[in-house]
């Protein structure tokens, strides 16, 4: 009887409830207070006010919930304002007319929720991921990758040398390189690559600003003391967070072989550390990647030469071509010498003007000993990557490069050939992912941060390449100096301001000449370097082709040659000897994709005109399409600017669509394009008498006289580099100096 009274009360209370129109109550508020929550955590932010707002609303709205149902328990709404309930007559009760409008209240604001969250879901919400992903990517690395790895991630310092004999520095430096080389065969570890740890060497730095500049949870440093024919090595294992000390250890040995004592100590440190930082031991035993360098001087002239490597300019790499052929000299059979030589002369080459065949045929001879010496050697599929990609075979660099990588997980230059191999294939995601991974490994990587530069000036992030620009000036002046010149240049139209950057860079720098070029100084540009289109942008086109054809000639398979000259025939108007050359470029190419090269697109849609006015509407139809493919790939990768809004100006004119094409030509004009040979372009022909066509190409006309002034105010006047380089006497001859009042 008692149970039947409780279940009696109990339904009474649920259908008073449900009568007072409580649960609709409740209902409309939890509707209403999603949909102020996701407003706020949309609006405020916008503001600069970050997550407060939105917590508050979500307690405020928390604590009103409750009040709200006693409040809807007490009252009702009727047509002469809010009562209580226990003063309306039941038979007066508008409760069920309250009850249907809390119905449509419901509904409206379901709408209303939905329609928002598909707003943001579908329009905020991309934008808000690429703002995510560019903020991580505007400092050099994937969050991502580096978060994957947790608190598994390491630096390893130079080992300070604490001998009497400062020639003893290769010992020291040898131990801390074959730790870093151990460790980096540790899968679940994040190592930092030698080049970003190295540059701490001899700074007087706190181990704090070390960790945080490299993105590190542990630092490990020591020391090395030389005495006679014994050594003591100390290494120390520092959580860099809080700056404690977890592990160290001293080690007293005999110098017997020097070699030996570094792979032996390597490996127990290196063993230490995966016991303290509680790595799983998995897969085969990691063993000492055993240096076998004859003697000390060959492995400190290795060692010297390497370093050099990665400064990435010709002065630097001359001296480590020199370097790395005293190696080989003092040991012949130390196969990373060979291999590392082969590298350094296969770069060298590229910032020379000598018979670059010549250079690599040198560059293979090294490369086949050191495999022969060392078959699988990271190196040596580093080398091959190397040649493959200058011999235009993105393939073929991708195999040898991934094997590379596989030997040595911590080898950013094989990274660096990797991602460009990508990139010239198309596979843009691919090639930023590995950037990111490259940069999350070696932070510090001049290579990779001159590459990650060119990304964000590809993706219209001018400020921050220049910030980026900055940074390298303190680590290296020259890579500082020519990622300003290549921004100003290529993304602003600045050809003054790239100019003075280029000059300061190089004496050889190609913006430089470039420069010089676009603004009808076309001897001061021959002085800085020689190249086909200063002939052709002199109107000399004979020169140009032949020059154009010589270099075919030295690389016949390389299809980004064979494309150049087949561009300066197309611009020379010559297209039937173009159109053979363009396809044997495209033929080299992988099948469906363009003709390789940053240009690739370009010439691409040049050939479907070629096929075109040859009457083979089908097969031009065809290459266009690969053109568009190859334009698509690159925006949905978020290149932006100048060279994108030139490709879409040639594809609209193309699908003969003159608006299109003027539109994107205009916004080219503003994004930095200065080439007046483009505007030339035989796809142009119909647009010709277009007075907006007119008009833009006066105006680029007036942009290039107000450069070529700068420009001669700028190497007149004042000269950024007077005791490197001066113009010549006749180009001043006139000039007057302007001052700006």
């Amino acid at each position: 009887m008692l149970r039947r009274i409780r279940q009696s009360m109990r339904m009474s209370f649920y259908h008073e409830l449900k009568r007072r129109n409580v649960f609709r109550v409740g209902a409309a508020y939890i509707v209403a207070a999603w949909l102020l929550i996701q407003v706020t955590e949309t609006i405020f932010p916008l503001f600069g006010y970050g997550d407060t707002p939105a917590r508050i609303t979500v307690i405020v709205l928390a604590i009103g919930f409750p009040l709200f149902l006693v409040f809807s328990w007490v009252f009702e709404l009727t047509a002469e304002g809010l009562k209580k309930e226990k003063d309306i007559d039941r038979t007066a009760s508008v409760v069920r007319k309250n009850g249907k409008q809390l119905d449509r209240i419901i509904i409206v604001l379901l709408a209303l929720g939905l329609g928002y969250f598909a707003f943001d879901k579908f329009v905020l919400g991309p934008e808000q991921d690429l703002k995510i992903a560019e903020t991580a990517r505007q400092e050099g690395r994937s969050e991502a990758l580096v978060e994957s790895y947790g608190d598994k991630s390491i630096a390893v310092l130079p080992f300070v040398n604490l001998s009497a004999d400062p020639e003893q520095e290769y010992f020291s430096d040898g131990i801390s390189e074959e730790l870093l080389n151990l460790l980096a065969q540790i899968p679940q570890l994040r190592v930092i690559s030698r080049s970003s740890a190295f540059y701490y060497k001899g700074k007087d730095v706190k181990l704090a600003d070390v960790a945080r500049e490299l993105n590190v949870a542990h630092i490990l440093e020591g020391s090395v003391r030389k005495a006679g024919n014994r050594v003591r090595i100390t290494a120390q294992l520092i959580e860099a967070r809080s700056d404690t000390h977890l592990w160290s250890d001293t080690y007293d040995r005999e110098l017997d072989d020097i070699f030996a004592v570094q792979d032996e100590i390597a490996a127990s440190i290196s063993a230490a550390l995966k016991m303290k930082l509680m790595l799983a031991a998995g897969g085969e035993t990691i063993q000492p990647t055993a240096i076998e360098a004859a003697s000390a001087n060959a492995y400190d002239a290795y060692l010297r030469g390497r370093e050099l490597v990665h400064h990435r300019n010709r002065e630097a790499m001359e001296e480590a071509v020199r370097q790395l052929e005293r190696t080989v000299r003092l040991d012949d059979h130390f196969a990373p010498a060979h291999a590392q030589l082969a590298i350094a002369t296969m770069l060298l080459s590229s910032y020379v003007t000598t018979d670059r065949e010549t250079a690599w045929r040198r560059a293979i001879r090294h490369l086949d000993r050191a495999q022969a010496l060392k078959p699988g050697l990271a190196e040596a599929h580093a080398g091959r990557a190397l040649l493959a990609q200058y011999a235009d075979d993105p393939e073929t660099t991708i195999d040898h490069a991934r094997q590379a990588i596989a030997a040595n997980p911590s080898y950013v230059d094989a990274m660096n050939w990797l991602q460009i191999a990508l990139k010239r294939l198309g596979r843009y995601e691919e090639a930023h992912a590995i950037l990111e991974q490259m940069l999350a490994i070696d932070p510090l990587s001049i290579i990779g941060r001159k590459n990650y530069a060119n990304w964000l000036m590809d993706s219209g992030q001018i400020a921050e390449a220049h910030e980026l620009a900055d940074a390298l000036l303190v680590q290296s002046p020259q890579a500082g100096y020519s990622v300003h010149a290549q921004v100003s240049f290529w993304a602003e139209g600045k050809l003054s301001e790239s100019l003075s950057w280029g000059l300061r860079a190089s004496r050889n720098n190609w913006v430089a000449l470039a420069s010089f070029t676009l603004v009808g100084e076309h001897e001061e540009a021959r002085r800085i370097g020689t190249d086909y289109w200063i002939d052709a942008n002199e109107g000399s086109w004979d020169k140009a082709v032949q020059a154009s054809q010589r270099r075919v000639q030295l690389y016949p398979e390389s299809g980004v040659t064979i494309a150049d000259a087949a561009e300066v025939l197309y611009r020379a108007r010559r297209l039937e000897e173009a159109l053979p050359l363009y396809e044997r470029a495209l033929a080299l190419a992988p099948k469906g994709r363009t003709v390789q090269g940053g240009f690739g697109p370009y010439f691409t849609i040049q050939l479907a005109l070629i096929r075109r006015k040859a009457g083979n509407e089908e097969s031009a139809q065809e290459a266009a399409r690969i053109a568009r493919q190859g334009h698509a790939s690159r925006h949905a990768a978020g290149e932006i600017g100048a060279m994108q809004d030139m490709l879409e100006s040639l594809i609209a004119a193309f699908d003969h669509e003159p608006d299109r094409a003027i539109a994107a030509l205009s916004s080219g004009l503003q994004g930095g394009l200065r080439w007046p040979l483009f505007l030339e372009d035989i796809m142009f022909d119909e647009l010709r008498q277009d007075q907006r066509f007119v008009a833009l190409r006066d105006e680029l006309h007036a942009i290039l006289a107000v450069e070529h002034e700068k420009i001669l105010q700028l190497i007149c006047f004042n000269n950024p580099v007077p005791d490197d380089w001066q113009p010549m006497p006749e180009t001043c001859k006139g000039v007057d100096e302007q001052h700006e009042l």
